[in-house]
């Protein structure tokens, strides 16, 4: 008895260290009106109880993991979270009266998500010096699109599953908001269905970004003349820019011979040279936009190590990334839309977004090695967690480039013709589901992400157990040299 006091106390402490009581009572506040929503709404009482046991996630994560010293703030965003969304939203009926209001709550989501990566970076290293300031920064960013793309999985499912209507699968009026401010372009009446999933991540994201912006001026203010370094480094970009852009060319230049091998230029180049005959063939049909675009993207490093100053780590991304960039253009762009082989080949949209799956969380390998140095076995799965992050973080900022290339351009990238036919993989596996039948303008989306995120998790899993081998044998190398030495 004695010993289950002591131990609350110091859990209470240690509550008091990192929140405020204003907090505390906003967990528990949050939990009484979750408890009222169950016997209010019988029907959902379900998702309700299982809300409430979310609020105890950290919590329960520190009782498995006790070397994570997650702080107890990660509580009260949780709770917010459940109470905007959850409590409000669905307990209360506001998302019913107001269906604008979702759109807050997943920018709420996306804002609060952000900081949840925040914290559970700062419990597995704390940032000293600016390249792992800028790593939190990252991976704020992509574990606010992790948890975007599960949210809107878990959403599908439940829909599909239970028949309940979280992801708003509708054909929605001309006086929707969205069309008033972009007008119709070449957007197909079909792709409409689309729009909620769609609009959910462009304002995830946006909460994510701002997330994201808040955390890295967090750590910038704490130096005193970061504003004054700023404002130098800003100065010296406009003298002698002649001289500097010829300076900064031969180092990169020097860069990409070091980072990548002539076999990755020769691949570069003739991709680029592909692309650019595909673009003046297509000459005025639409996806021709879209090729240049995509064309443009095969620089995406070079341009930004160009922007960026010489001292930034951005400028310092690995030229590898870009070949990865390379294979995926090449892949769809060229192989899927101009050889066609998105119609010859029905499953090569699956078999993409399978290799994409791959490809991405090596790009977030790549990134994470340039902002934290792999020491430890926690580095180890810091930097692989990090790979699988950026990887979930791409699968929503993909599908929404796809959204908006329909919609400007008039192609069909997310698959919104889609039907409900007996033969697809999709009906095999998962059957028909209880869902209204909008949700097969679903489908597409849906299967892509759900490939893209198996070829993550496994990537994922495979990166860990390769990085934890090769310190291991590091460190064993390192011992046999000082063995040697004395």
């Amino acid at each position: 008895m004695k010993n289950i006091f002591c131990r609350s106390r110091s859990l209470y402490d240690r509550i008091k260290e990192d929140v405020s009581v204003t907090e505390i009572v906003l967990w528990w506040l949050t939990r009484a009106l979750l408890i009222s929503c169950v016997f209010m709404n019988k029907e959902k009482a379900g998702f309700f109880l299982a809300v409430t046991v979310f609020t105890f996630s950290a919590d329960i994560l520190r009782a498995f993991f006790s070397g994570l010293k997650l702080s107890f703030r990660l509580q009260s965003f949780i709770c917010a979270l459940s109470l905007v969304s959850a409590v409000a939203g669905i307990g209360f009926g506001v998302l019913g009266k107001h269906p604008d209001f979702d759109l807050f709550i997943q920018f709420v989501g996306g804002l609060f998500s952000g900081a949840l990566g925040y914290y559970i970076t700062m419990a597995m290293r704390k940032p000293q010096s600016k390249n792992e300031s800028l790593f939190v920064t990252f991976f704020t960013l992509c574990f606010s699109g992790t948890v975007t793309i599960l949210r809107k999985l878990a959403e599908f499912f439940s829909d599909f599953l239970f028949g309940t209507n979280l992801c708003h699968v509708e054909f929605v009026e001309d006086s929707h908001w969205f069309y008033r401010l972009f007008g119709f372009a070449m957007s197909p009446y079909e792709q409409r269905p689309l729009l909620d999933t769609d609009e959910d991540f462009i304002f995830s994201i946006i909460g994510g970004v701002i997330s994201a912006a808040v955390v890295y001026l967090k750590f910038r203010m704490k130096s005193k003349d970061f504003f004054v370094q700023k404002k130098k480094t800003f100065s010296s970009l406009f003298a002698n820019p002649l001289k500097r852009f010829r300076e900064k060319i031969a180092l990169e230049i020097k860069k990409v011979t070091e980072d990548t091998s002539i076999f990755d230029r020769l691949f570069w180049w003739c991709v680029r040279f592909a692309m650019l005959y595909a673009f003046f063939e297509w000459d005025n049909r639409p996806e021709a936009t879209l090729m240049l675009a995509n064309l443009i993207g095969t620089f995406a490093i070079t341009l930004v190590h160009l922007v960026f100053p010489r001292d930034s780590v951005l400028s310092n991304i690995s030229y590898k990334v870009q070949s990865l960039i390379t294979v995926i253009v090449f892949l769809g762009s060229y192989g899927g839309n101009y050889c066609e082989i998105y119609y010859i080949v029905p499953r090569f949209d699956l078999f993409l977004h399978f290799v994409s799956g791959v490809l991405c969380v090596m790009g977030g390998y790549y990134i994470a090695l340039l902002l934290v140095e792999h020491k430890t076995r926690k580095d180890s799965l810091l930097i692989s967690f990090f790979a699988f992050a950026f990887s979930c973080f791409i699968m929503p900022a993909w599908e929404v480039s796809e959204f908006i290339g329909d919609f400007i351009w008039g192609t069909s990238n997310q698959g919104f013709y889609w039907g409900p036919t007996e033969e697809s993989f999709f009906f095999k596996v998962f059957g028909h589901g209880v869902g209204n039948t909008q949700l097969y303008y679903l489908f597409d989306t849906v299967y892509d992400v759900l490939l893209a995120m198996v070829t993550t998790v496994i990537t994922f899993v495979a990166l860990y157990i390769w990085l934890e081998y090769r310190r291991k044998k590091n460190v064993v190398i390192i011992t046999k040299k000082e063995k040697i030495t004395c």
